[in-house]
């Protein structure tokens, strides 16, 4: 690194310079958005700590910026400082909008666990951070048409946020024992409808008692034609419910890119009320926790801990968990009315530019499922160990593919792509 003059380090350190990220608090008398080619202005600006004429400490800069990054939009997020000739301070923000309208062409498994989908997915409807989203999804274990909306708090009170779902098709659930056999199966039609409402005050750095709070109305039919032919299945039942959700979390992960750095811990618990006799009334418990340490723009620590509960005797409203909580094991293999899944790894992202990124993943997965909670962590869990390389676009950034090796015991898939 070159020296830089004396007299120059000294101003630097008792005065605002023309083209600086801000080092000591200043008014800013104007805010300029930038390159923000989709996304409107108003609705960055709905992010900011402060607002023009105020005094902003370097703190509320970082906070602004990092709620930038985390509204997912932008493959490129940056400020600077100028003393315009006037000595008025200007803030100029640049955020350079990612392609958020979405071809959904994707594929994610391997020979005996697959899911493909198709549809399209616009993360920001008219440049206003709305998203909609239309999916068919078929694969080895259920076939689904989906419809979702999210209006987000830009546009409502505070930091409410809104959320539909619509869900109609089938699902399979099975189950295997612990030499990895299938020992039943039961195959149901779904509808489903589901809301959420964010509670408005929530605040991102500072931690206040804010729950959300959640609906599901939703129906399981179950179709002898789906259940895998010459497997034990469950006598035939239809239930209809509500079911009431509730829930709250502390911390704060920041998303740069496909980096994050920070914690965030959840609990939730939701009660489903039967619509009918045959429906009878259950509870559900869970609890989330993920932890991620940025040691610098190569070197990434990952961290993840998920658990749930139960007390429906449902076969379809049990627990059914795969690849997607323990890599390398086919949907059911960890399955019951609890389970948890643990994932501990590093990334190595050796490439980082707007228009091509490379990173490169270590792991150690593992998790269980039972039907009595306390016999989660006194039994052997199904165990993985892996690594994955991931190419992407972080300007396009559902232009991605994983390619995941994992070896989780005799007769696991050792193979999985994700793109």
């Amino acid at each position: 690194m070159r020296r830089l003059p004396l007299i120059f380090l000294f101003l630097l350190t008792f005065a605002e310079v023309s083209g600086q990220t801000l080092t000591t608090p200043v008014k800013i008398d104007s805010i300029v958005i930038k390159k923000n080619w989709r996304t409107k202005d108003k609705i960055i600006m709905k992010e900011l700590e402060f607002k023009a004429g105020e005094t902003v400490t370097p703190k509320m800069m970082d906070e602004t910026i990092k709620k930038i990054w985390n509204m997912k939009n932008f493959a490129d997020v940056q400020y600077r400082i100028d003393t315009l000739e006037n000595n008025k301070v200007l803030l100029t923000i640049t955020a350079k909008d990612t392609f958020t309208i979405v071809p959904i062409l994707s594929f994610n498994g391997n020979k005996k666990d697959f899911n493909l989908a198709l549809g399209v997915d616009d993360q920001n409807f008219l440049g206003k951070n709305v998203r909609l989203r239309f999916i068919f999804s078929t694969g080895t274990n259920g076939q689904t048409f989906h419809l979702g909306t999210r209006i987000p708090r830009q546009l409502l009170y505070k930091n409410m946020t809104l959320t539909g779902n619509l869900s109609y098709g089938y699902g399979v659930n099975n189950t295997y024992n612990s030499d990895r056999e299938q020992i039943s199966s039961v195959g149901y039609r779904l509808k489903s409808f589901y809301g959420s409402i964010g509670n408005p005050f929530n605040t991102d750095f500072k931690y206040t008692f804010s729950p959300d709070f959640s609906w599901n109305l939703f129906q399981h039919k179950t179709d002898t034609s789906l259940a895998t032919p010459g497997i034990p299945r469950p006598p035939d039942y239809t239930v209809n419910y509500l079911a009431l959700g509730i829930s709250e979390s502390i911390g704060l992960l920041t998303s740069i890119r496909h980096q994050k750095d920070g914690y965030k811990v959840g609990v939730s618990t939701s009660f489903g009320v039967g619509l009918d006799p045959n429906s009878p009334y259950f509870q559900s418990f869970g609890l989330s926790a993920s932890y991620y340490k940025l040691f610098n723009p190569i070197i990434q620590f990952s961290s993840t801990f998920r658990t749930g509960y139960t007390t429906s005797n449902t076969p379809s409203l049990k627990y059914n968990i795969g690849s997607s909580g323990v890599k390398g094991i086919r949907t059911g293999e960890i399955s019951g009315k609890a389970y948890y899944t643990a994932y501990v790894g590093g990334g190595f992202t050796y490439i980082n530019k707007k228009w091509f990124a490379l990173e490169h993943l270590v792991f150690v997965n593992w998790g269980n499922g039972k039907d009595v909670y306390s016999s989660l962590y006194s039994t052997k869990p199904l165990f993985a160990v892996g690594t994955g390389i991931h190419l992407f676009i972080p300007m396009v950034p559902w232009m991605a593919i994983k390619f995941f090796f994992s070896y989780s015991g005799k007769n696991s898939n050792w193979f999985n792509v994700e793109f």
